[in-house]
This record gives C-alpha cells, sequence and structure tokens, in this order.
C-alpha cells in the first residue's frame, strides 16, 4: 500500500523530534528575558568532532546567569520513559556555581590578577538538590509487545542526556570569562543539562533502601537523574573543579513551569545562586 499523507502526518506527530523542539522554542519565545539559541554546533571535548545542541538558553538577573543545555525527545505516551530512583543521600545533595572574576585576588600562596574563576559549591539544605527527596538512578522505556507491556533499554534516551551534558560542560567552559564579556568584576553562572520530553511521558518509580518499590509509579511533569560528573576548569595554577550532579528531565508543561519559577520565584533564584557558598577546588 503506497503511503498517504495522513500516514506520514500520524508517523510525524507521534515520532518526529523537530515538531516537539519546535513546541520547547514556542515556550522560549514567550518567557521573558530569557535568551536562546535553536540549532548550532560545538565541538565534543571528548571526541574532538562536532556536535549540534538543540537549544542553549540564558537568563540574566545583575550578575548572576542562568544557562541551559536543552535538548528535546518526542516521546510516546504509549512507550513512556520510567526514572527509576530513590532518596537524595547527604552526599549528593550539592551544586556547583562558577564564578568569574577580575582583579586581584590571593588562594593561598597563589596571587592572581586579571581575569580567573572558582567554584562555588552549596551543600545540603543549602543546595538546589536537597537531601531525602526523590533522585533518579537509572532509566528505561516502556514498550507494548504483543499486547504485553515490556521494558526496554532506549538508546536514544541516553544519547539525548549524554548530548545535554556535553553541551553544558562546553557552556561551562566558557562561563570562565563571562567577567570579561559583561565587564563586572564578579560574575556567577550556574550550568543545568536538561531533557524535555511530550506531556504524560514521564514517570517515576521510588525504592527504599531494601530495594522494594514505594506506592505506586506515577506521571511526573520533572525529576532528576543523578550523575556526578566533575570536569577541571581554568588553568594551572588556578584550575577548579566543577561538578554537575543532576540531569533534569522534564515535560513540556514541566519546562514551563519551570522557566516561569526561574523568572518569577525570587527564592527560588536565590536558593540557586548562593553567592556566599563556600569556594571549592
Amino acid at each position: 500500500m503506497p503511503i498517504t499523507p495522513s500516514d506520514v502526518r500520524k508517523v510525524v506527530t507521534d515520532e518526529d523530534d523537530f515538531g516537539h523542539e519546535m513546541r520547547v522554542g514556542a515556550l522560549l519565545q514567550i518567557t521573558p528575558a530569557i535568551e536562546f539559541e535553536h540549532g548550532g554546533t560545538y565541538k565534543d571535548e571528548v571526541t574532538g568532532k562536532p556536535r549540534q545542541f538543540d537549544f542553549r538558553c540564558s537568563l540574566r538577573k545583575e550578575t548572576a546567569l542562568l544557562s541551559l543545555a536543552v535538548e528535546c525527545k518526542n516521546l510516546s505516551v504509549e512507550a513512556p520513559l520510567v526514572m527509576s530512583g530513590t532518596w537524595r543521600r547527604k552526599k549528593e545533595a550539592f551544586h556547583d556555581l562558577i564564578e568569574s572574576r577580575t582583579g586581584r585576588f590571593e588562594m593561598g600562596s597563589t596571587i592572581t590578577v586579571g581575569l580567573s574563576s572558582i567554584t562555588r559549591r552549596s551543600q545540603s539544605e543549602d543546595s538546589f538538590y536537597p537531601p531525602k527527596k526523590f533522585v533518579g538512578k537509572s532509566l528505561l522505556r516502556i514498550k507494548t509487545s504483543k499486547n504485553v507491556p515490556v521494558a526496554v533499554p532506549d538508546a536514544d534516551i541516553y544519547d539525548r542526556w549524554a548530548q545535554a551534558l556535553a553541551s553544558a560542560i562546553d557552556l561551562a567552559r566558557g562561563a570562565c570569562d563571562l567577567s570579561k564579556k559583561f565587564q563586572r568584576a564578579h560574575v556567577f553562572c550556574a550550568v543545568l543539562p536538561i531533557v524535555v520530553v511530550a506531556n504524560g511521558a514521564l514517570w517515576t518509580v521510588t525504592y527504599d533502601e531494601k530495594g522494594d518499590i514505594l506506592g505506586d509509579p506515577t506521571t511526573v511533569s520533572n525529576c532528576e537523574l543523578y550523575v556526578g560528573r566533575s570536569i577541571t576548569l581554568g588553568q594551572k595554577p588556578i584550575a577548579h573543579r566543577f561538578s554537575f550532579t543532576h540531569v533534569h528531565f522534564f515535560t513540556l508543561d514541566g519546562f514551563d513551569s519551570f522557566l516561569s519559577r526561574m523568572t518569577m520565584n525570587e527564592k527560588a533564584w536565590a536558593k540557586l545562586f548562593n553567592t556566599e557558598a563556600s569556594e571549592y577546588r
């Protein structure tokens, strides 16, 4: 049977990521003060090859800059993404900021003059990721085979969050120069890797410490996957460690709520940008 226009429309609506990207872009367009790029390339620091990103977004308030590396995946509600996890442990409850600065600074026996950068770390209850909250540890897809739901691994989902993380690493390296770019003595930058899926296509399953499932699996609009990826920023002798603790997963509605919260909720903004947090090397 030849393919009809209705066949093409159905497959594209259910499977094509570009339409989903456009819907994510529509949310960004109506969000006040958000600047973003849709599509572009950067050099992967591991492979040395060019990679493409879906979106890079920034929201600046005075000397604080929120930088988002966003990838999109159009999942069907008939084949959703399930994140399994447990309660966040204390050692996982932290987030890092990059402080780009210009001036004269003493770091132990080292004195820096001009442009430099450091990491500031917020921990435990001061963190954007407080302890004893749900944190994801693994991902799988649920699909129907012969009318029976089965769990299947999905390499494409891994590729999406890995690509969001790689793009975020590239943004973090650029954040070290923000003091020069914005002509400010200090600029603080938070960099978050994000994956946005379709509404209704994101579930969580919570386990206790014994491996038993707590309650029923549930649909959610947002959740975080713990990754704990650490990189080195800056140059010796003033190089510093910086960690991406989590990758954020949102549905379209969840991403919309997150953008609104970060643009309008000063308490949430202050929680992320704790500029008095301790220096971490």
